[in-house]
């Protein structure tokens, strides 16, 4: 099996192990109270699966090497965290202004304490399978920029987000691509730090929690797409002759 097919064996097996995880959410109704997600788990076992099934533990070795502390993690610990709340705040405020009913997020020590743990733990197991092996697999053919577009659309559409109907479901997944745009341009930046990935998402998904909790409307996701879009039309003016959007040479290898 060329690699070639671990992309599509990736995604395929990363639905495969959704359905089953999703099972548990009816079995244990209530630990969607604490934020956890047994689905977020199904990119990371995805990776293991395929470790397995064609004997390659390079994999599961490269992407453990990429979770690191090292000095591009403490030079972007603060825009991996900030970008994405920024964003979040902004829509958030928009959202007030169009007088869209804000609902706290509330609970005791113990309760936050729980959901961070368990928004943290299913952030890192979605990059092990995004950006841990997805992303630098596909930008060892294609651009930065086209690399991050695909991983958006897969990333966005496994989501199967219909809270807002079919137009919300198109508008989440235009969001999730702005976002992965961004986090592209990241990886890259620190050599492909997933501790600075996973802190991305995990701001990303906590300040959605604080400022958005009860408010995932049309509208919501309407504002997101502009909000983040915005975002986006900065880094293209600021990378326009870089080489986010050139094949980049010495990728990171899987």
């Amino acid at each position: 099996m060329t690699r070639k097919y671990y992309l599509s064996s990736f995604y395929v097996m990363t639905f495969l192990f959704s359905s089953p995880l999703l099972t548990l959410h009816f079995i244990f109704p209530s630990a969607g109270k604490y934020s956890v997600s047994f689905t977020q788990l199904a990119p990371a076992f995805a990776v293991a699966a395929l470790a397995l099934l064609f004997k390659d533990t390079t994999i599961i070795k490269d992407t453990r090497n990429h979770f690191r502390v090292d000095k591009a993690a403490v030079k972007w610990l603060m825009p991996a965290f900030a970008v994405p709340a920024i964003g979040i705040i902004i829509s958030s405020l928009i959202m007030s202004y169009y007088q869209v009913t804000f609902v706290a997020w509330e609970g005791d020590t113990l309760f936050y304490l729980l959901n961070f743990v368990a928004i943290l733990i299913g952030c890192a197991a979605e990059e092990i399978g995004w950006r841990g092996f997805l992303l630098p697999n596909l930008q060892k053919k294609y651009t930065p920029f086209s690399s991050s577009i695909f991983v958006g659309i897969l990333w966005g559409v496994w989501h199967l987000n219909f809270t807002a109907g079919l137009l919300g479901f198109v508008l989440y997944t235009i969001t999730i691509i702005e976002m992965s745009i961004l986090m592209t341009w990241l990886y890259n930046k620190s050599d492909g730090n997933l501790v600075l990935m996973t802190v991305w998402h995990f701001s990303f998904n906590v300040t959605s929690h604080i400022f958005l909790w009860d408010r995932f409307t049309l509208q919501l996701f309407e504002v997101e797409s502009v909000v983040f879009g915005i975002l986006c039309l900065f880094l293209f003016v600021s990378e326009r002759n870089t080489y986010f959007f050139k094949s980049k040479q010495g990728s990171i290898e899987v």
